[in-house]
């Protein structure tokens, strides 16, 4: 049995794709004044990549509760496809800044890939608990997605700062 969206959750549709789409076009433009500093370093490059792959997931989540008609299963489904490609490139990230710190590549150290796990796995853990429960048919998955949504709007602003300023230090 198919269950429908609960109200409401259209406003926090509208405001989430709103700022999530925002802080994409600062991302960009953040990428684009600092482009020759990002493109010497494969981890700026993978972490701005990843962030915008995050932002993307945060963006279609904000997206899919507005389609009229949509169910929690629908949104679990929808969700589950946009989580796959988003988390791959968060773990190529990850692989790329172990194999960067190997060899010896200044600013990685244990505890900058620390950090960077830690707000990878911050950040697409609330997506996979609400494709869970939005598959199950529980209305709580939206909550879940909503945190999900946050915390990558907070994360990529750190992301946005960093690569706009940070890299030229």
């Amino acid at each position: 049995m198919q269950t429908p969206l609960p109200d409401g959750w259209g406003e926090f549709g509208v405001g989430a794709a709103g700022a999530t789409a925002a802080l994409a076009g600062l991302l960009i433009v953040a990428i684009s004044v600092n482009v020759e500093k990002i493109l010497a370093s494969r981890v700026a490059t993978r972490g701005a990549s990843s962030t915008i792959a995050s932002l993307v997931l945060a963006l279609v989540a904000s997206l899919l509760v507005l389609i009229p008609g949509q169910t929690l299963q629908g949104v679990g489904i929808q969700l589950a496809v946009v989580l796959v490609p988003a988390t791959a490139l968060q773990v190529g990230s990850l692989v790329a800044g172990a194999i960067e710190r190997r060899k010896g590549a200044a600013g990685i150290t244990p505890a900058v890939l620390t950090a960077i796990a830690v707000l990878a796995a911050l950040q697409f853990a609330p997506f996979l608990t609400a494709v869970v429960m939005l598959l199950a048919g529980l209305s709580g998955g939206l909550a879940a997605l909503a945190a999900g949504v946050v915390i990558v709007i907070i994360a990529s602003m750190v992301t946005a700062w960093a690569l706009l300023v940070e890299v030229l230090r």
